[in-house]
């Protein structure tokens, strides 16, 4: 699962950048890809302080490419926690959850691609959404930024 992370993570940056930061996210309407970007470094940056039990409290960056930075440090920061808690529920959570973005960064492209996730994958994406979604936002609390419109 952690090299999930890494595929989606990069086909969500990938989508992303060809964007732009201004770019509307269709599938969250109350979007940019600047506040979708935001919004993944965050729930990757919350997830370090969960999976080491350090709780965290993150300060996103407001510009552009400080985002792109500050998540590209957060991805390699997480791989290394997941890396080194091989048995974290948190490594299949965040593969499904950084899939799910993948997809609406993607969607904010003029042409989408047809992204398929594998069925095997995509069977555990349910548990995602009752463990994590439904509830809140993912052990953010009371930092997550209110500058982030709802979805």
């Amino acid at each position: 699962m952690l090299e999930a992370i890494d595929v989606h993570a990069d086909a969500l940056k990938r989508a992303a950048l060809t964007a732009g930061p201004a770019a509307p996210v269709p599938n969250c309407p109350k979007w940019t890809v600047h506040d979708l970007v935001t919004h993944i470094a965050l729930v990757h940056c919350a997830a370090i302080g969960l999976v080491l039990d350090r709780p965290l409290r993150p300060a996103p960056p407001e510009a552009w490419e400080d985002v792109l930075g500050w998540w590209d440090g957060q991805r390699l920061a997480l791989r290394e926690a997941l890396a080194r808690t091989p048995e974290s529920p948190w490594t299949s959570r965040l593969a499904h959850a950084t899939a799910i973005h993948r997809v609406d960064a993607e969607s904010a492209l003029e042409e989408a691609p047809k992204t398929r996730l594998s069925p095997e994958f995509a069977q555990h994406a349910g548990e995602i959404v009752c463990a994590v979604v439904l509830p809140g936002t993912a052990g953010c609390g009371s930092w997550y930024p209110a500058r982030l419109p709802a979805v």
